[in-house]
């Protein structure tokens, strides 16, 4: 049965909030960290862009400060009324985010730089097409597609709940898939 994406969500999210409170969520996302952490060590050039995750998602705080430590560029997404997002430098400041309306840790400054590298975040992702649905609002595939041109790599990092062999959604035409899709130990290039 093919769900529109937004019954997905209703299904996923719960899944998702259940099994962050498991020990094993904490394992993979340390081995996702690390498994991150030494794709960018392999691909070195150029800037990084990724939210301040938690919560549900793979705490993505300790990957910025090893990138920040080591002299890594990192952006991080600030998102608009109209639904567009731009990255914006991010120097390791508490001072630097506010927190959005959804709890979100933004940017207070704006820039638009487009990152080298964009980390993407979802709630789901199928193995092989690498096809995802996102948090439900558009943001990432509009920018992916907007800077396609400029942007080198996306990859992204997704925890068992979070991995489908085939889609249980309806993938529309716009939807953008990752490059690398990190499962931990595996690394699934596309």
């Amino acid at each position: 049965m093919t769900l529109t994406k937004k019954a997905f969500r209703q299904l996923q999210i719960p899944r998702m909030v259940e099994f962050a409170k498991t020990p094993a969520f904490k394992r993979e996302s340390q081995q996702l960290q690390d498994d991150l952490l030494a794709w960018l060590a392999a691909h070195p050039q150029g800037s990084v862009g990724l939210t301040m995750a938690g919560g549900i998602e793979v705490p993505t705080a300790p990957i910025i400060d090893q990138l920040l430590a080591a002299g890594r560029p990192v952006l991080l997404p600030k998102t608009f009324p109209d639904r567009s997002m731009h990255f914006v430098p991010y120097h390791g400041g508490a001072d630097e985010l506010a927190r959005t309306d959804y709890g979100i840790l933004e940017p207070v400054a704006d820039a638009d730089v487009v990152p080298a590298i964009v980390v993407v975040p979802g709630v789901a992702f199928v193995r092989g097409s690498h096809a995802r649905v996102g948090f439900g609002a558009g943001y990432y595939d509009r920018y992916l597609a907007r800077h396609a041109a400029a942007i080198m790599h996306t990859i992204t990092l997704a925890t068992t709940v979070m991995l489908f062999n085939a889609p249980t959604w309806r993938v529309a035409e716009h939807d953008v898939p990752v490059g690398t899709l990190l499962e931990g130990k595996r690394i699934n290039e596309q």
